[in-house]
């Protein structure tokens, strides 16, 4: 069962749609609404679009649990969110999703720290089906007085972001290479014995097994690799953030050999008389 931790801004039809296509997938257990309980516009719009939420997403006389927050307070969104976690994932044992399309960006920040302190959470948005409808068009008088007025907006005192000390655990070399590889064969590896192929050692070699069997059990226990259900082979597959991992980590290289200064190549003459080891030793002779 799942339950649904929706912010409550600006927008209506996105929250609803959002629902709307989780609901054919997996069962809705509960649906909490966090909505803006400041007296300014934004609380206003949030209020009337709560006000509608659960009218249309009270389900089978199950009516979605509102609470007023202030989305531009770190500390309060993430005080509200773990006491949700809290309750429903370490006691309840259900898996969470969190809609942050309409939130501000201290909303967002807490949603996605405090995500990380526990299993089964995950936070998703509803794209825009039209993007900026409401800026006026470019080289229009009043797009240039929109804009003047946007980018003049003074900030107040930053709010930091806070995190916790303890963080993700970059990957290994040997891991990288692994993740670097299945993302470039698509994502997806029949067996552990492909994966040894791309990476260009000997699948029949028992080190060799050992070696990408273990590496492929790391990179399962940290939700960088899903198992596929199989009866014959055991199909692997990045995860959604293996995905993304694997990514950085490809384009992280190949940026790291584009600014590497080019190899120096030194060609060496060996005179035709000498030996195998006499070679080796000449060869070094000539490079020092």
């Amino acid at each position: 069962m799942t339950v649904f931790i929706c912010f409550v801004g600006h927008d209506f039809q996105r929250i609803l749609d959002g629902i709307n296509y989780y609901r054919e997938r997996e069962p809705i257990e509960a649906i909490y609404l966090l909505y803006d309980k400041k007296k300014d516009r934004y609380g206003y719009a949030s209020r009337i679009n709560k006000r509608d939420l659960e009218r249309v997403l009270t389900f089978a006389g199950s009516r979605p649990v509102s609470e007023g927050i202030n989305p531009q307070s770190y500390e309060e969104v993430f005080s509200a969110l773990y006491r949700v976690l809290r309750r429903e994932v370490t006691k309840n044992h259900r898996k969470v999703m969190i809609d942050v399309t309409s939130t501000p960006k201290e909303s967002y920040g807490a949603a996605v720290t405090v995500s990380l302190m526990f299993p089964r959470v995950y936070l998703y948005v509803v794209p825009p089906a039209a993007r900026g409808w409401y800026i006026p068009m470019p080289g229009t008088p009043e797009y240039e007085d929109w804009f003047s007025k946007v980018r003049s907006v003074k900030g107040l005192t930053p709010q930091p972001i806070y995190l916790p000390g303890h963080r993700l655990e970059q990957p290994s070399d040997d891991e990288e290479h692994l993740l670097i590889v299945l993302e470039e064969h698509g994502g997806r590896a029949d067996s552990i014995r492909s994966i040894i192929e791309w990476c260009g050692e000997d699948p029949d070699h028992p080190a060799a097994k050992n070696k990408y069997s273990r590496l492929v059990r790391k990179l399962l226990k940290k939700a960088l690799l899903q198992e596929e259900i199989s009866t014959k082979t055991k199909p692997v597959r990045l995860t959604g953030f293996g995905r993304v991992l694997a990514r950085a980590l490809r384009e992280a290289r190949e940026e790291a050999l584009r600014a590497a200064p080019p190899t120096e190549v030194r060609r060496v003459e060996i005179p035709s008389y000498l030996k195998d080891e006499l070679a080796e030793e000449f060869i070094e002779e000539q490079l020092e």
